[in-house]
């Protein structure tokens, strides 16, 4: 159990890495798992997420129940000045009785940025489809799963600088195949899908350069 708690954030990191492994394997050597739907890995990520920060909630009620001092936090309701955004004012009654405060602080600390990155799969998922409508010749069937894949392995912050890392890939792909004919281009697809494993690994370490992680921090 020791071990599993010290360690959370890197068997985590790794399942991450090894799922995006297998789809990758899907999308260039699909022979190999030609068995697995990108509709169930996109199933996959997003039990992954929430499990995520499911086990999360039950730690930090462990840690909560093993002191006496911190019991409270688990039996109190959130407290009626506590301020909410406007928009989700309307959510206060579901925080005011028992267990309040904990269920509160959970889904802000544990859960927040696992909606604001399904939000962002979503947004992009109907920007992709819409345009697909337009431009039928632009994606084949599983490319827009791709891009929604990319952006779940990549998570919030990795979503965050995995569209300009996508379009940077996909641009520099197409002027070495104008410099260099055998060299082919790379899809967008497949750009967003080499791009989020880096999104994945380093995204804290690029915002965190650009002074934009304290800002964009949930």
């Amino acid at each position: 159990m020791n071990f599993f708690l010290n360690n959370f954030s890197v068997i985590f990191l790794a399942i991450w890495c090894l799922f995006a492994l297998v789809v990758i394997i899907r999308f260039f050597w699909p022979n190999l798992v030609r068995n697995i739907s990108y509709l169930w890995l996109v199933v996959i990520a997003f039990i992954v997420h929430l499990l995520y920060g499911s086990i999360l909630t039950l730690l930090q009620y462990f840690v909560w129940d093993s002191a006496e001092f911190t019991k409270i936090f688990l039996v109190v309701p959130v407290a009626s000045g506590v301020p909410f955004l406007e928009l989700l004012e309307w959510a206060r009654p579901f925080f005011s009785g028992n267990h309040g405060y904990f269920a509160l602080y959970s889904i802000q600390h544990f859960f927040m940025s696992t909606f604001v990155l399904f939000f962002i799969v979503g947004l992009f998922t109907i920007f992709f489809k819409v345009y697909k409508h337009y431009r039928q010749d632009v994606f084949i069937k599983g490319d827009i799963a791709v891009i929604a894949l990319s952006f779940l392995i990549a998570g919030y912050y990795g979503a965050i600088i995995l569209v300009p890392i996508a379009l940077s890939i996909a641009v520099i792909s197409a002027i070495l195949n104008l410099k260099f004919e055998y060299i082919n281009p790379i899809s967008l697809p497949a750009s967003f899908l080499i791009a989020s494993p880096i999104g994945l690994l380093f995204a804290i370490p690029i915002l965190k350069y650009f002074e934009l992680y304290a800002i964009l921090k949930i």
